[in-house]
């Protein structure tokens, strides 16, 4: 398993969609803040100029805001830069990572030489998890350098609590990964993994939710909201509810790890 973890951890650099990745997401977070406080002041100058009072007082108030400092536990919280389209590029690496064997023939290579075809899926996950965190920082580092920058940052009284949501988002998204995994490495089918990718990170299943939710609210005769506890919808929202996304990410990983190892174990490889 160790010298598994070895060649996964060699593969994932040489993947250059990873590196180029981390730039992309650290790059984004740097520029996005400090292009909005310049927004804001140009909508000021043009409010002023238009002599329309109640557009100047909105410019003003969104002048005050953009002055005013950055919390650190939001910084924590979106984990994404508050994007959730940035959620694809890490989604989309992690399935060209876990995919890479396959295409290059090096999972029918190597799958006599280990004791069970099962670590190939284990090694996979525990890899993309390093993966997912690096990302993960990636924009994190870039949110604290571009907010800094644009409006200075408050480390206020809530870090503990960002931490933790920045935690669970990322066992979430762990869990998540799991599940494309079954797709990529279990079952062979990256197209689908991609599809699924693109979905799940930009919040698309939404379309789906409402009709839920407003058919489940008149159901039970009560408002239900099943979007707060969607992992896909979870991974992007500013607050969450941590212990429920700690849940799910452990359903969700245990769940498909082993669905996708009993697959490896069964199938013939290719």
């Amino acid at each position: 398993m160790g010298n598994l973890l070895k060649m996964d951890f060699f593969k994932l650099r040489k993947i250059k969609l990873f590196w180029i990745s981390g730039i992309i997401l650290l790059v984004v977070n740097v520029i996005l803040p400090i292009i909005s406080k310049l927004f804001a002041d140009l909508l000021l100058r043009i409010c002023e100029q238009s002599g329309d009072t109640t557009a100047l007082a909105d410019a003003l108030q969104l002048v005050e805001i953009m002055k005013q400092p950055y919390l650190l536990s939001d910084i924590f919280r979106t984990s994404f830069g508050g994007l959730s389209v940035l959620l694809i590029l890490i989604m989309i690496s992690a399935v060209s990572f876990s995919y890479a064997d396959i295409t290059g023939g090096f999972v029918k290579n190597i799958a006599g030489q280990i004791p069970s075809r099962g670590y190939l899926a284990i090694s996979k996950w525990i890899v993309i998890m390093v993966h997912n965190l690096v990302l993960m920082v990636c924009c994190m580092a870039g949110a604290l350098i571009g907010q800094g920058v644009s409006r200075g940052i408050n480390a206020d009284s809530q870090i503990g609590e960002g931490l933790l949501e920045f935690f669970a988002k990322y066992l979430l998204l762990g869990g998540v990964c799991a599940f494309l995994l079954f797709f990529t490495t279990g079952i062979c089918k990256r197209v689908l993994a991609i599809v699924l990718s693109v979905i799940l990170s930009t919040g698309s299943l939404s379309i789906i939710y409402l009709p839920l939710n407003f058919g489940l609210s008149k159901l039970f005769n009560a408002e239900i909201d099943i979007t707060k506890y969607a992992p896909d919808q979870m991974l992007t929202f500013t607050k969450i509810n941590p212990w429920v996304a700690l849940a799910e990410a452990a359903v969700l990983t245990v769940l498909f790890l082993f669905l996708t190892v009993t697959i490896m174990k069964k199938r013939d490889v290719h």
